[in-house]
């Protein structure tokens, strides 16, 4: 079973349901990552701001696949630019629905936002926390998503975003294409 101690949670479930081999991974240091990688990843802000300044252009989601019991919303994404769609993020990120208010679960369910700009959007108070940061061997499922790798190494990390109240919103993992 899973728990939230594991780093790649909900990556590594989403995999094990498909059917896939772990992800073979290591955790590194921030100080290890290097930029433009640094600057997208070690922050306590969201990605989708992030990658909107760095590709100059709106994001949006292409969901890969997702499962909604009502209360967890699993989703295997990739965010790419609106303008020309180009990958910018590789992930999997758990939802907790009940953590959200009414007027936004429709919008996350529908899968064409990333939740960063939907928090910000709706002016939702949260904080974003780093887990761990990683240096990813990209295989085939990471590859299929992106289009292709050009590197032996990616770099990603494992993230948690809360409420004021310290109730988790959501836990992701994050993987960024080469840069």
């Amino acid at each position: 079973m899973f728990t939230k101690d594991d780093i790649l949670y909900p990556l590594s479930f989403m995999r094990m349901t498909r059917g896939l081999p772990k992800l073979s991974y290591e955790e590194i240091d921030s100080s290890m990552l290097p930029e433009p990688y640094q600057s997208l990843l070690v922050h306590e802000g969201d990605m989708t701001s992030r990658l909107e300044g760095f590709h100059e252009s709106a994001i949006k989601v292409r969901r890969l696949r997702s499962s909604n019991d009502g209360k967890n919303y699993y989703r295997e994404v990739v965010l790419e630019t609106v303008d020309d769609p180009k990958p910018t993020e590789y992930g999997a990120i758990e939802i907790l629905l009940e953590s959200l208010p009414e007027e936004t679960r429709e919008l996350v369910v529908e899968a064409r936002l990333p939740l960063g700009g939907i928090l910000n959007d709706y002016r939702i108070p949260y904080s974003s926390t780093p887990r761990a940061f990683l240096k990813v061997i990209p295989d085939e499922p990471i590859v299929e998503a992106f289009g292709s790798v050009e590197a032996d190494e990616i770099f990603g990390r494992s993230n948690e975003i809360t409420g004021f109240n310290g109730e988790t919103i959501a836990r992701i993992v994050e993987i960024l294409p080469v840069l």
